[in-house]
């Protein structure tokens, strides 16, 4: 089994980390609808001021066969400015665009232009747009074998969760079979969330009991409700008056999403508990895809894989900063010792236990790829 053990050095740019720390985040701006009745992942990072890199260069005699010029549409949920699309996709366009020899140009449709967050998947299988970017926990029920990443307490940073994804992808063909109405371009997760609360700091599991507490993702709903809290499905745009108004106590989210939707003047504490990730995908339209050339479809892989990496560190840049800034904007941290923290992971491990015994009555081999998640992420610590 193939292990891709060094961490990929990738340059961000600094000044986006420093505009997501810096942005208002006095109402959101992106577009997070929520998809059921259980929702999943809602949220994703607050977009910044970030100027959009210029026109990328062509590359004349690029070495391969790419075919006629094509331009192809990229739709997603947020606003252009989003610091993935600036930091991560642009660039990944701009090198497609430079490798093809100018055959390639990737054109950006932000803000739900094409579909709105439930249908970006959808849409782009259906060919109403070429290439598609979300988050898979906005399509419910269609990456249940993607979850192995979004259990709780796995990962320490959107790289290393990253780097995970991408292993299992290569071996477990029940994770590629979930992208087989699409070609798959790009995986990677945002940022590792903690645990924020408005009145009272939790400290140990019984600390949580009562509490109203928002989930960013259905496994993470099913971990508060153990500890003895009360799950609140929410849509993120709704978390800052819900805190406000008293309807929640508090949430879970990635660090970056404190910046994302201005929630520092809510929150009082934090507690640190490395809890979650989540997954996002890039695809492409299997008839965009088969209009391509060889060489040209090659391009898009190898490059996807590499920008996929960085906009792993977009995040992880995002989170060193905005962990930085909750301090400086007074919400105190909690760091559970070891004791406390052990048992925050059996309570853990128990909704893992159920999710992989679902997962196995479906034919899935949860229970290795689980095991082997656990081998895969130690090379990457």
């Amino acid at each position: 089994m193939k292990r891709r053990r060094g961490i990929w050095r990738i340059a961000v740019l600094v000044a986006a980390i420093a505009m997501v720390a810096a942005a208002c985040g006095d109402g959101d701006t992106t577009d997070t609808t929520t998809v059921s009745e259980d929702p999943t992942t809602t949220e994703a990072m607050d977009p910044t001021t970030t100027e959009a890199m210029e026109g990328s260069t062509t590359t004349a005699g690029a070495e391969g066969d790419f075919g006629d010029p094509v331009t192809l549409t990229l739709g997603h949920p947020f606003p252009a400015v989003h610091p993935i699309q600036v930091n991560a996709l642009e660039p990944y366009a701009a090198a497609v665009n430079e490798a093809t020899g100018g055959a390639i140009t990737i054109e950006f449709q932000p803000g739900g232009a094409l579909a709105a967050p439930p249908a970006t998947f959808e849409n782009t299988v259906a060919g109403g747009q070429d290439m598609g970017w979300a988050l898979q926990g906005y399509h419910a029920g269609v990456f249940p074998v993607t979850e192995i990443v979004e259990q709780p307490f796995q990962f320490s940073s959107a790289v290393q969760a990253t780097q995970t994804l991408w292993d299992l992808y290569d071996e477990y063909p029940a994770l590629q079979d979930e992208y087989a109405d699409v070609q798959l371009l790009g995986l990677w997760t945002h940022d590792v969330g903690d645990l924020w609360t408005k009145e009272v700091q939790v400290q140990t599991v019984e600390d949580m009991e009562g509490l109203s507490m928002r989930f960013p993702t259905g496994i993470m709903g099913q971990v508060m409700d153990a500890m003895g809290a009360s799950s609140v499905g929410l849509p993120a745009p709704e978390i800052f008056d819900s805190l406000s108004t008293g309807v929640i106590d508090g949430l879970s989210i990635a660090v970056s999403g404190l910046e994302s939707f201005g929630l520092y003047p809510e929150l009082a504490y934090g507690t640190k508990c490395d809890c979650y990730v989540a997954a996002q995908y890039l695809v492409i339209n299997l008839d965009s895809w088969s209009a391509l050339t060889p060489d040209a479809q090659q391009v898009m892989l190898d490059l996807g894989r590499e920008h996929s990496m960085m906009a792993a560190q977009v995040y992880d840049e995002a989170y060193v900063a905005i962990s930085q800034k909750a301090v400086d904007e007074g919400i105190e941290i909690f760091e559970l010792p070891e004791e406390e923290l052990a048992r925050w992971h059996e309570i853990g491990q128990q909704v893992t236990d159920e999710w992989i015994a679902a997962r196995e009555g479906e034919g899935v081999p949860a229970q290795e790829m689980y095991d082997s998640m656990q081998e895969i992420k130690a090379g990457y610590e």
